[in-house]
């Protein structure tokens, strides 16, 4: 994995963005020539800052858009249908978003019959790319070979993560099951059956070993592994594992100790703190700009088709554990929590009013907790702020779940783009895996990241109650 400000992001991921920033450069000289020949005028290219930061904005605003509609998440990168139809959404917002920066800098030489041609080009360009991809980037080609050390559980799923995310990187050559295995792995080949453990790596040219198992002390072959280290084979538990490639902290494998002395939880400088804080101003005063109309129709709607207030004002638990007022629109019926105890939202809410269904749906119910980040209690970015009843409840039950509260919650985060909705105690400690990872490699690099992609998760929205 490549690690950019803290950040771990796939190796395949960052070179198929970094060609794709290249074609979108090149369709756009492309799109001018053939322009340029259409009118029969020279086939000269345009020269000077203006003419070249006209291109590099084409191709600054399409990858972007791209990131941000989910072009390069697994599912696009496995599925072609699912794919194309996010190519031409992110093209889509390309165009709209293009024009009207060309309209605010009347000064860049980029003809709009020239953005239509550079769109068509980058469109046709990036699909024959991806179409390359999907027949030649198997993991038996671009993979690292790995082998898996322990056949239980964690390496079945390992197994299934390899073979459905093309993205991974993983080519996953063997499972080596230690003695006292409980092995999930029908062809795993037992430990005592290969000889020497470290003789068998560098005979198979193996690349990566991950260790899967919990007991470290009693099983492992402790000799071999570190001969594998000394040779060059990187050799991660899971708990690496799971945080460099998959994104998330496993919980159930995290003692006090690794949070101590881990490479990470520094909790931002003041002047990243400052930052952050500046980009949630921006940010917030940019959607308040652009939603405004929206949430004039939505409170409209809230108001006209069900008795009760606009907006539902909701005690949540902030930074350091600090209570405060949650702003949404109202999306349930006003005798939604008659039994007087906080209940977990529902597949198909019966409490839920027919507009607040397709308010939570495209996210819109939750437009107006832009107040609680202008007043200071949340970030725009963070882990989503909880209720102190299921607070209390959840502390009790998941391990360091009150870690959580260390930084501002946030409308979006790391988690909300990372899983699904989440009404039970299971989701909520899986939810604060991810949210661990987020507060363990905190950058505003991160914070743009889950910004972009936010849009994906409004446009494709899953799990939604």
């Amino acid at each position: 994995m490549v690690r950019i400000f803290r950040h771990y992001v796939s190796p395949i991921k960052l070179a198929l963005a970094s060609i794709d920033f290249v074609l979108l450069l090149l369709c756009a000289v492309g799109a001018e020539l053939f322009r340029y020949f259409l009118s029969d005028l020279p086939l000269v290219l345009s020269v000077g800052w203006a003419a070249w930061a006209a291109k590099v904005l084409f191709a600054g605003v399409c990858l972007p858009a791209l990131l941000g509609v989910g072009v390069y998440q697994s599912e696009s990168l496995a599925d072609y249908r699912v794919f194309w139809v996010r190519l031409l959404v992110g093209l889509a917002a390309t165009a709209v978003v293009s024009s009207a920066l060309l309209y605010l800098f009347p000064m860049l030489p980029f003809w709009r019959s020239i953005l239509a041609l550079a769109i068509i080009f980058s469109g046709l360009a990036i699909l024959f790319v991806r179409s390359l991809f999907m027949i030649f980037g198997s993991p038996q080609i671009l993979g690292r070979r790995v082998l898996l050390l322990g056949a239980g559980e964690t390496a079945e799923n390992l197994l299934k993560y390899a073979s459905d995310a093309r993205e991974s990187g993983l080519n996953i050559v063997r499972t080596v099951a230690l003695s006292d295995d409980n092995a999930n792995i029908s062809n795993a080949v037992k430990l005592e059956d290969i000889g020497s453990l470290d003789q068998y790596v560098f005979s198979n040219h193996i690349e990566m070993i991950i260790v899967t198992t919990d007991d470290h002390k009693q099983k492992l072959p402790l000799e071999a592994l570190i001969s594998c280290k000394l040779a060059g084979v990187e050799v991660k538990d899971k708990l690496a594992f799971f945080e460099q490639m998959r994104g998330y902290v496993d919980v159930s494998s995290v003692k006090a100790e690794w949070i101590v002395f881990s490479d990470g939880f520094r909790g931002g400088s003041q002047i990243e703190r400052a930052a952050k804080r500046l980009l949630d101003l921006l940010v917030s005063l940019t959607f308040v700009v652009a939603t405004s109309p929206i949430m004039v129709v939505a409170g409209l709607l809230v108001k006209l088709t069900s008795r009760g207030p606009v907006f539902y004002l909701q005690e949540r638990v902030g930074l350091d554990g600090q209570e405060f007022k949650l702003f949404k629109f109202r999306s349930m019926k006003i005798d939604a929590e008659s039994s007087g105890a906080p209940q977990w939202a529902q597949e198909k809410d019966p409490r839920v009013t027919v507009i607040g269904g397709f308010l939570r749906r495209t996210r819109i119910d939750e437009l107006p907790q832009i107040l609680n980040v202008l007043r200071g209690d949340m970030s725009f970015v963070g882990p989503r702020p909880e209720r102190p009843f299921f607070v209390k409840q959840l502390g009790a039950e998941i391990p360091f779940y009150n870690e959580r509260h260390c930084v501002k919650p946030g409308i979006t985060g790391w988690a909300q783009i990372r899983y699904p909705y989440g009404a039970s105690v299971e989701d909520a400690r899986r939810k604060l895996e991810y949210d661990l990872y987020y507060i363990k490699n905190y950058s505003l690099f991160l914070d743009l990241l889950i910004i972009i992609q936010t849009v994906r998760v409004i446009l494709f929205p899953s799990g939604v109650r």
